[in-house]
């Protein structure tokens, strides 16, 4: 049977060495460390990791930089070491597309059993033959096609629009800041403003929501951002 695979992604050599020796004498298999971006995505696109291990601590706008480029490409679960009582750092990981936080200094038992629920949670939620569809009330994505059906009519979405969606709807109840968003989408076309965001939001409604005039999919969080809301039909 295969060891689950870790990355861990953290500029201290000390705790990376400690987390590489703790990992995998409780059976993971550690494949790699780094805070380098490029070697960090080829890491995790060469092997598919279970878990990213992101140090927020030492290098909080590394880790910050890092999981948004990892958002832009894989659902791999990213879990956070923040600092103690840094409410903003914590944050910020948050909404760069980390999924769950341990505060430092670690206890290693504790970060043990979230290692063991984060995997469990994302196992359960994603099957492995059906991670590439979100199923959810009268709404089905195929992020391998780039589908949409809502309420049984096909929804015809632009590429930004389906991307927009997906990044949303992959992360049911996280707030994703207009920045965030921008920059997860619109990274290559500076062009733009943090008005397209908003724009966008509008159409998606206008496509995929019963009634746009009260969304239920895509809300908005007033001075935040926007979330998806939607239990899981699976």
């Amino acid at each position: 049977m295969s060891r689950e695979k870790i990355v861990i992604v953290g500029d201290n050599d000390s705790y990376r060495h400690l987390l590489l020796h703790f990992l995998s004498e409780n059976g993971y298999e550690v494949i790699g460390t780094s805070i380098r971006m490029q070697s960090t995505v080829s890491l995790i696109r060469t092997h598919t990791p279970d878990v990213i291990l992101v140090d927020m601590e030492s290098s909080p706008q590394a880790g910050i930089e890092v999981c948004t480029e990892i958002r832009k490409f894989s659902d791999c679960p990213i879990l956070l070491i923040c600092a103690d009582n840094d409410a903003e750092q914590t944050i910020l990981g948050l909404s760069a597309g980390g999924d769950d936080y341990i505060s430092s200094p670690l206890n290693l038992e504790i970060l043990l059993a979230q290692i063991k629920a984060i995997i469990r949670r994302y196992q359960g939620a994603f099957p492995a033959n059906r991670r590439h569809l979100l199923h959810f009330p009268g709404l089905q994505i195929d992020l391998s096609t780039q589908s949409v059906t809502s309420h049984g009519r096909e929804a015809s979405l632009s590429a930004k629009e389906f991307q927009l969606l997906a990044v949303l709807a992959k992360h049911p109840n996280r707030i994703y800041h207009i920045e965030a968003l921008y920059d997860l989408i619109w990274s290559d076309n500076k062009l733009s403003d943090l008005r397209t965001v908003m724009v966008h939001i509008y159409n998606l409604r206008q496509k995929i929501e019963p009634n746009p005039n009260n969304p239920f999919y895509i809300r908005t969080i007033r001075g935040a951002g926007y979330k998806f809301d939607g239990k899981s039909a699976l």
